[in-house]
């Protein structure tokens, strides 16, 4: 392949890859130590910022209930640089969750709740408060702060495996405002994972859509190398 076939393949390539959905982790129920770090980045007035921001870790220590409950730790950092406050957390759980509970400093569980910004109905979500209501209360992370406690999922039967994505957080009392608003939501992507005897981090269906469509893409741009080769080099031979 000449070296303009070749850039432009690599180009294609990276406009694809780059620009895949954030992944799934998955969790195998035998998987006992696996921890996750999720970072957040800040939505807030319909326009990103990194001046809110959150930083989590989730570490699966079992099962409980007869294998229907995954059992988690979490640790909750609100590291934002300007103030804030961080008052719940929330993602979506594949198969859906019967119940869920938590300890510590988010010690309210929640199901089906609706974050703002057009992040739509979360599975689940824990609070800070005890209102029911994931997207606004009175308590929550100071900047620079960290909550930690425990949550469980129980699921309607016994799962090798569980998966969870679309993991937010609610961010509010922001100061000064951004983007015209004080109130805003952090959008998480899985920065790192640990420990476990089998840790696996899988691409969400989405992300699939766009590998295939990046191969379709390479495929096209290889085949037109070949084929067009040939008459680029019969013209140049002609007289």
């Amino acid at each position: 392949m000449r070296k303009s076939g070749f850039l432009a393949l690599v180009i294609a390539a990276t406009a694809v890859f780059g620009s895949a959905a954030p992944a799934a982790v998955l969790i195998n129920s035998s998987n006992v130590g696996y921890s996750f770090t999720t970072d957040y980045t800040g939505l807030v007035g319909s326009g990103s910022t990194n001046l809110v921001s959150g930083l989590s870790t989730f570490t699966f220590t079992g099962l409980s209930n007869n294998g229907l409950t995954y059992n988690f730790n979490y640790s909750m950092t609100n590291d934002s640089s300007v103030s804030s406050r961080l008052t719940s957390f929330g993602f979506d759980v594949d198969p859906n969750v019967s119940s869920a509970s938590s300890t510590g400093y988010f010690a309210s569980a929640n199901l089906n709740n609706n974050y703002p910004a057009g992040v739509g109905t979360i599975d689940v979500c824990f609070e800070a408060d005890s209102n029911g209501n994931c997207t606004g209360g009175p308590l929550g992370l100071n900047a620079n702060q960290t909550g930690t406690g425990t949550f469980a999922l129980t699921f309607s039967q016994v799962m090798a495996s569980v998966s969870l994505d679309s993991f937010v957080t609610r961010f509010q009392s922001i100061n000064p405002t951004i983007n015209g608003s004080s109130s805003g939501v952090g959008i998480g992507s899985v920065v790192s994972t640990s420990g476990g005897s089998n840790p696996i981090v899988a691409p969400e269906p989405a992300t699939w859509m766009m590998l295939i469509s990046g191969f379709l893409l390479i495929g096209g741009i290889m085949r037109r190398s070949r084929s067009g080769s040939p008459a680029v080099r019969f013209a140049a031979a002609r007289p």
